[in-house]
């Protein structure tokens, strides 16, 4: 238990305990938290795991660690309002983001958690969709928070994401969009959902990184090539891959679900985007059923001729975006 009134990263602390230092509720996973400016984030895996929460530390992206955190909401489609409107517009608010994670050691009295830090949402992705399981089998849609920690605060294995116990695909989205991305299916019953303005990044005034910039470009890149599949009447989605006895999860960029082509796209058409791209194409492919016919690459721009032509070594197509058009499209089965 954690002595006196402060309580610092990597201390435990009762809910009582956390109330007295930063105010807020004693019960609920996110709390605002007005006397102190705060937003308490709670995180129970024991518990979350049964209306389809997996929260935790991800393995490094390239850009640092991130906690992935579900939003509020155990029954139904999740909705942006209340807590999960609070984490969003946190840096609006001027409010600082708290998360604790409950202590795996059972014990007599009041439940503990540790207080991991002060964090912040990621500038390039702040939250997305995922399409999960409730306790009673039904589908649902859950936010994501993808959580960045700030100087001082914890990233210790015992939060880590868990490694998957199976190998599991299912659907994610950016925010707001599961709907259309389901293609021919219906949308799931449950209650109403309110997307948040597209461009979540201009609530902070920090200049992006470069690699923040790339991801927004892809991003972009990629909603205005599925509005384009969509205007031709083709089916699209996204899937989210979980390997059986890894931590990790694996998001692909667009499935055409009418012509089965998977594609990656890069928010920059040089050499070493091309080649993740490939790698992240062979190994997402093999998990997807029904098979992909093709797998393809797309950039904003034409690469170079010895681009193109590593993508002809690999059986990979290349659509490229030339004056609001996308050249390349359609791609033809081998």
């Amino acid at each position: 238990m954690t002595q006196g009134k402060d309580i610092a990263p990597g201390d435990e602390a009762t809910r009582t305990e956390i109330q007295a230092v930063w105010g807020g509720a004693l019960q609920g996973g996110i709390l605002p938290a007005k006397r102190s400016d705060s937003v308490l984030i709670f995180s129970d895996p024991s518990r979350g795991e049964q209306y389809g929460y997996y929260d935790g530390w991800l393995p490094d992206d390239g850009d640092g660690p991130v906690f992935e955190y579900t939003g509020q909401g155990q029954t139904g489609h999740q909705e942006m309002l209340r807590g999960n409107k609070a984490i969003r517009e946190h840096r609006a608010d001027g409010t600082t983001l708290r998360v604790f994670v409950a202590s795996r050691e059972r014990r007599q009295g009041p439940q503990v958690f540790k207080y991991l830090g002060e964090f912040e949402l990621d500038e390039a992705e702040p939250v997305y969709e995922r399409l999960v399981h409730d306790a009673t089998d039904r589908d649902r849609i859950v936010f994501m928070f993808r959580l960045r920690p700030k100087t001082g605060a914890i990233v210790d294995a015992a939060s880590a994401l868990p490694p998957a116990n199976r190998t599991a695909v299912t659907q994610w989205a950016p925010i707001g969009e599961i709907g259309r991305y389901r293609g021919k299916h219906a949308r799931p019953s449950g209650s109403r959902r309110i997307a948040p303005e597209r461009n979540l990044n201009t609530q902070t005034t920090r200049s992006p990184s470069e690699a923040v910039t790339v991801k927004r470009l892809e991003a972009e890149l990629c909603r205005r090539f599925e509005a384009f599949l969509a205007d031709r009447n083709h089916d699209v989605c996204r899937f989210e891959i979980r390997v059986k006895g890894e931590p990790g999860i694996m998001r692909t960029d667009t499935c055409d679900e009418t012509d089965l082509v998977l594609y990656e796209a890069k928010g920059d058409a040089s050499r070493g985007h091309v080649r993740q791209a490939i790698g992240q194409l062979l190994d997402y492919v093999r998990h997807l059923h029904p098979k992909r016919k093709r797998c393809a690459v797309l950039l904003p721009s034409k690469p170079t001729p010895d681009v193109e032509d590593l993508l002809k070594s690999q059986n990979i197509a290349l659509v490229y975006e030339e004056n609001g058009e996308f050249v390349g499209w359609p791609v033809s089965a081998l």
